[in-house]
């Protein structure tokens, strides 16, 4: 979760974009997300990844928003406040509890007074009450750790999320802040830590997504029936490269300026190709 001294959204056209935003990162980065809720001042997410790639696409969710929120309402410095906070969970145990701490957040600020009533978070998903725009959305993961059951599981969450309002951060049971877990998650964590030290996340080009660049430019290659060199020629008005362009910045964690390495072209260039092809 993010939090800062300051607002965030000032409107409910801010959490839409920011959600917007949301679905893009878990395109981009092959991410799920469990839970979501989004407060004035701040978000939390129960996301599961698939690669080590997490702080990367936070960074790109928390840079992609705080750019249109500067824009939109002509604020200048940064919108967030310090780094994210991440703390690694053992879903099978602490799933549910995490889950259930994250969609309490408004009760517990008095926002509201019961949680059907609020929009901005993934409850109302949980609770088959509507059916989320993100694809990436997940709330079966925790509603089966509950009953096989979907109609009891649901009914059940309900239930348990209104028994335990009053619990305490969960997460303050975690081990230094890093991992949430039963005895012998903490301890495979602490051995993963040693043998790593203090390597960070290292993602490379070829292993980061399932969407590799490679596999992008083949299956254009084959639909369009088209040689791969065409997808590359610099030419005015090649919607062919617009397009694989489009989709490298939309489905893969590549930087502008890698892209841009790719095609030959400035990091400004390749987003406005992208958009110029999302127009049309």
């Amino acid at each position: 979760g993010l939090n800062s001294p300051l607002k965030i959204f000032y409107s409910d056209q801010d959490k839409e974009v920011f959600l917007k935003k949301l679905k893009e990162m878990l395109i981009k980065y092959s991410m799920i997300c469990h839970t979501y809720c989004l407060m004035d001042n701040h978000y939390h997410l129960f996301i599961k990844t698939t690669q080590p790639n997490l702080s990367q696409g936070i960074h790109y969710l928390n840079s992609s928003y705080a750019n249109w929120f500067g824009n939109k309402h002509q604020i200048i410095g940064p919108i967030f406040q310090g780094r994210f906070k991440s703390i690694l969970v053992d879903a099978d145990n602490y799933a549910l509890i995490l889950s259930a701490y994250i969609h309490l957040n408004p009760l517990r600020a008095g926002t509201i007074r019961q949680l059907e009533d609020y929009p901005w978070s993934s409850y109302l998903d949980y609770l088959n009450l509507r059916k989320s725009d993100i694809s990436n959305i997940d709330p079966s993961f925790v509603l089966n750790l509950i009953d096989d059951n979907t109609f009891k599981s649901i009914k059940k969450y309900r239930e348990y999320v209104i028994k335990y309002q009053d619990m305490e951060d969960p997460l303050k049971r975690s081990y230094h802040h890093i991992a949430l877990g039963s005895e012998t998650f903490i301890e495979k964590i602490k051995e993963k830590i040693e043998n790593l030290g203090r390597r960070r996340e290292i993602p490379s080009i070829r292993t980061i997504s399932k969407y590799d660049v490679d596999i992008i430019i083949t299956k254009m290659s084959q639909v369009l029936n088209i040689e791969r060199r065409m997808i590359f020629y610099k030419k005015r008005g090649n919607l062919n490269r617009s397009l694989a362009i489009y989709l490298i910045k939309r489905f893969t964690p590549l930087s502008l300026s890698k892209i841009g390495e790719l095609f030959k072209m400035d990091y400004s260039a390749v987003s406005q190709a992208a958009k110029r092809f999302e127009q049309k």
